[in-house]
């Protein structure tokens, strides 16, 4: 894994430079666009944000080769599973697993969104299914280690955005087949030790 550290710049859209409150969790996304380099979503991040008024990062970007893009600092916040509509199934507006695991962070989202809590990771594709190479899922698992470790999280602190916002088809492959999320929280788990 090779980690190139590329900070976004300042800006009320992708980066709004404010303090992580706390790191209670770590989610996983997918890019969305096939074949899509690291390179390229940073770009969207950096100037595509800003110039269309959208707001959207991650602290992280996992390319197909493996290569990590570390786009905004641990310590800062990243718009990445914040959220404004209804989940289908609780109701509200983050799901059941959000407001369990996040607390205050998942109750109002118009002043407090887990974005304030978590540290996101967004996962370059291969196809519109949303498949994983190889490099890209072992990346990730490394990173998911490395990240869960440094915050005193456990495994059971990861998760994906449609656990946190249940309308997102995000990560599309994992939401479609739930086992093969659970094969990578245990891949996980082997790099910790926990195996």
């Amino acid at each position: 894994m090779r980690n190139i550290v590329k900070f976004l710049t300042i800006n009320q859209y992708s980066r709004p430079g404010r303090k992580l409150q706390e790191a209670k969790g770590i989610i996983l996304h997918w890019v969305g666009i096939p074949m899509q380099r690291a390179a390229g979503v940073w770009d969207f991040f950096e100037t595509t944000c800003p110039q269309k008024k959208h707001f959207s990062s991650a602290h992280y970007i996992v390319d197909l080769n493996g290569d990590v893009y570390h786009a905004v600092p641990d310590s800062e916040v990243a718009y990445h599973c914040g959220s404004s509509q209804i989940d289908p199934a609780s109701g509200r507006i983050y799901t059941d697993w959000a407001r369990e695991k996040f607390g205050r962070f998942a109750e109002n989202p118009a002043g407090n969104s887990p974005n304030n809590c978590t540290i996101g990771i967004e996962m370059c594709v291969l196809d519109s299914r949303g498949s994983y190479s190889q490099e890209t899922m072992d990346a990730a698992a490394e990173l998911t280690a490395h990240l869960v470790k440094q915050n005193n999280l456990t495994v059971d602190d990861i998760g994906h955005h449609n656990k946190v916002a249940g309308w997102k088809d995000c990560p599309r492959l994992w939401v479609n087949s739930p086992i093969l999320f659970d094969q990578f929280k245990e891949k996980v788990r082997g790099l910790l030790g926990e195996a």
